[in-house]
């Protein structure tokens, strides 16, 4: 049997009745995993407490979505989020049918039931997830009668039809919530649709209302959401749910959701209520430096050393007794000291932060690929580690022995593995092996030198570090010789710490 409301029926008459009876207050464009593991299964738990009485309605950003949202009305709205991992060292394992969502709309085969939406005075907010590539310009002509290709072309049009229908009220305005990964993403969306405006000359009259009465939230958000089982299909899980579920939506127990400059929202999603992982707050600046140095810092600084210990996973190398420690030292004593004042004022927040990260690092049913962490890594290295030997370099006047180990991992990486493996830009990637392929005419010192000069990757000159390229070239001499495993326990010893095993690494390069 699919899922459907007559599955809801026979498990929970009541409650299926109430929340089908709420009104649709969302517009959400974005039909994927992220947000029906995160912001839906949020507003689904406000429901369940009476606390927002709202549905969403959900928009395909793209032509592709068009398969989802089929499997959406085909089952009523309704999917399962299953939560699995570990919370204060204890396994999580929870299953719930989401009933937040209403129906589902393919804007490309059926835009005017999109622009109905806009004309409805209950829909106050929009939400979206098309992941950072969809908060871009690219320009295009303004469509009379369908859909524009672009998020911010489809939201500037909805938003030009609601002020038109509603003769530009202040109280039509909307809040704007999203959630795509991208930094001040509530501010970027806004910039665009202003550009969109003028591309189209529309009334100059509706960009005073968009600036003036509706409200676009930076946030921040975090769950891991891996979609449905890898490695498995929908047949296999049909005995164990009691139901076929094509959208079966596997995610963390963890959830962090930072918004910036919320207003009513505060009051239309009172998640504090039900003591949900939400912030509402003045400024997200403090929450994304320390998600972006603690938990994506980390990501970054493990990846090089993991592969090339040949480990594969993220949870293989926490529970690795080398490269696990080296974590967690890293965390404690090179990136926790050296971060701002903590979000809140909270003086043990970046400790608590840390400490779910490293849990959540271990999650059993997740397999986190260390492949996946290259991705745009020299990028990567730049925005997450950079900032950290800074700011330690001027704070204690030397060098983060561990964080330079980790620089040393990733050079090494890159020096003999293809674009396409690491998943970096192929001309990113060929610039640092034509530094290293010159290492037998120049030697390994001053192909270290040349490396860190490589001002287009990391916005500065690396050399200005003192003594950043001598240790960096010791290590990669290490690494040539000894591998991983090795390397980082000859670091750990000179940093006191003493671990218990074989030295022998895999040599990945040569």
């Amino acid at each position: 049997m699919r899922l459907s409301r007559a599955v809801l029926d026979a498990t929970s008459r009541a409650v299926a009745d109430r929340i089908a009876a709420y009104p649709e207050r969302v517009i959400q464009i974005g039909e994927g995993n992220f947000l029906r593991g995160f912001a839906d299964w949020l507003i689904e738990q406000l429901n369940r407490h009476r606390l927002f009485q709202g549905r969403i309605v959900v928009v395909a950003p793209r032509p592709t979505g068009a398969a989802n949202i089929e499997r959406l009305n085909a089952q009523d709205g309704l999917y399962t989020v299953w939560l699995r991992g570990l919370v204060n060292g204890q396994p999580v394992d929870e299953r719930q049918i989401v009933t937040s969502i209403s129906r589902g709309i393919n804007p490309h085969t059926d835009w005017d039931a999109v622009l109905a939406c806009a004309e409805n005075p209950d829909i106050r907010i929009v939400l979206s997830n098309t992941t950072e590539s969809g908060v871009r310009y690219q320009p295009e002509p303004r469509p009379l009668d369908q859909a524009p290709l672009s998020f911010p072309g489809k939201l500037t049009a909805y938003l030009y039809h609601r002020f038109a229908h509603f003769q530009g009220h202040p109280d039509a305005g909307m809040v704007v919530v999203p959630c795509e990964l991208v930094d001040d993403n509530g501010a970027k969306v806004r910039e665009l649709v202003l550009r969109y405006a003028a591309d189209w000359q529309l009334p100059e009259s509706f960009a005073e209302w968009v600036t003036a009465h509706n409200r676009f939230c930076n946030t921040l958000v975090d769950r891991i959401v891996t979609g449905f089982p890898q490695g498995t299909c929908a047949e296999d899980w049909e005995d164990v749910l009691g139901y076929a579920d094509e959208l079966l939506t596997v995610g963390e127990p963890f959830h962090l959701w930072v918004i910036e400059n919320a207003g009513p929202l505060a009051q239309w999603w009172p998640f504090d209520r039900i003591g949900l992982n939400v912030h509402y707050v003045a400024d997200a600046a403090p929450y994304r430096e320390q998600k972006v140095r603690i938990l994506n810092g980390s990501h970054t600084a493990m990846a090089g050393l993991g592969l090339l210990a040949g480990l594969r996973t993220v949870r293989e190398v926490v529970e690795h007794p080398v490269l696990g420690t080296f974590v967690r030292r890293l965390l404690d004593d090179e990136v926790l000291p050296v971060l701002a004042s903590p979000p809140g004022g909270a003086a043990n927040a970046h400790r608590a932060f840390a400490d779910a990260v490293l849990e959540r690092f271990r999650n059993p049913f997740v397999d986190h690929q260390l492949a996946s962490l290259t991705l745009n890594g020299t990028a990567k290295i730049q925005v997450r580690l950079l900032p950290i030997l800074q700011s330690y370099t001027a704070r204690f006047d030397q060098l983060p022995a561990l964080l330079v180990c980790a620089l040393a991992g990733q050079l090494w990486l890159y020096r003999g593995t293809s674009a396409e493996v690491l998943g970096d830009h192929p001309a990113t990637v060929a610039a640092v092996q034509n530094v290293w392929a010159e290492e037998r005419q120049v030697g390994l010192a001053r192909t270290v030198e040349r490396l860190l000069a490589l001002t287009s990757l990391w916005k500065w000159d690396l050399n200005e570090v003192p003594g950043l390229a001598a240790e960096l070239t010791h290590l990669l001499q290490m690494l040539r010789n000894h591998g991983a495993v090795h390397t980082v326990t000859r670091v750990l010893d000179r940093c006191g710490v003493r671990v218990a095993i074989r030295t022998e690494g895999t040599n990945h390069a040569e």
